[in-house]
């Protein structure tokens, strides 16, 4: 089926819903879906609005592709290029600094690259993944994960595509991380998957992390209603007073640190994040 039909049929099946008010369409980034920090939250949501949240858990780029096509109310994502062009195409009202987190880079527990895991330098990392040619599993899927990933061999100055140790497994990061574990390849994910499940990985190990470029900033965007009036926008803009109100963010700060002594996302709520008077 193409991608413009299924949409279509989302669109379809699902405005009915939005338009009596009781259904939310959320397209979010996989990782607060895969490390269960949803889990809570939107039950929350759910119950103080009396409606539902229908989410699709998709990689980034997909995600943004359901807001564009108006098959979503509101995208939770995190590739600030292509939020920025949805935003200056009209096809989101405002975007909002949620929460963030970082990337780690994950490799074999013999490190086959002699990366030095306690420096945080991933354009050293990743120039030594190259020099060796070290198997490198990477996800390309229209991921913020994978965009990511290209920002950062460019900023290496290295251009992988077509290396025979650099290969393409068009997985999310869970499965990849999976693969790599198997493989004895290296790749990367961001933290909160990591602490989430590399008990499952007893094959790989962090070797590169807390770079200032592996940064993983988050966004909540609304759709627009001038472009698809069908979408339940009143019910979008509760849904991001929500997760910018201090209680979320608190949720989201602590989130994880039971478990893992750390938290899965940090929160990211700031001063310029104020609803504007055309969200109110």
């Amino acid at each position: 089926m193409k991608k413009t039909a299924l949409i279509g049929i989302i669109i379809l099946s699902l405005s009915s819903w939005a338009l009596a008010g009781q259904t939310l369409i959320v397209a979010s980034t996989m990782s607060p879906y895969d490390t269960g920090l949803y889990t809570d939250l939107l039950p929350k949501f759910e119950l103080q609005n009396d409606c539902r949240i229908l989410l699709y858990s998709l990689p980034t780029g997909k995600a943004l592709g359901l807001l564009q096509s108006g098959a979503a109310d509101v995208a939770i994502v995190h590739d600030r290029k292509a939020e920025d062009a949805v935003l200056l195409a009209g096809f989101g009202t405002q975007a909002w600094d949620l929460m963030y987190n970082d990337f780690v880079l994950a490799g074999p527990l013999d490190n086959p690259a002699g990366i030095d895991s306690s420096l945080p330098d991933v354009k050293t990392a990743l120039a030594k993944v190259r020099d060796v040619k070290s198997k490198f599993y990477f996800r390309s899927d229209m991921s913020g994960t994978h965009q990511k990933e290209m920002a950062l061999w460019q900023s290496a100055g290295i251009d992988p595509i077509d290396s025979e140790w650099y290969s393409e497994t068009g997985l999310g990061t869970v499965k990849v991380l999976t693969k790599a574990n198997k493989d004895g390849a290296y790749t990367l994910a961001d933290r909160a998957t990591w602490l989430t499940y590399s008990k499952d990985y007893p094959n790989l190990k962090i070797v590169c992390q807390r770079d200032q470029l592996m940064l993983n900033y988050i966004r909540i965007i609304t759709g627009s209603p001038a472009k698809y009036p069908h979408i339940n926008y009143d019910l979008a803009v509760k849904f991001v007073k929500f997760m910018l109100s201090p209680e979320v963010q608190e949720m989201i700060r602590v989130s994880g640190m039971d478990k893992f002594g750390e938290p899965l996302y940090i929160p990211d709520a700031k001063t310029n994040n104020q609803i504007s008077k055309r969200e109110r």
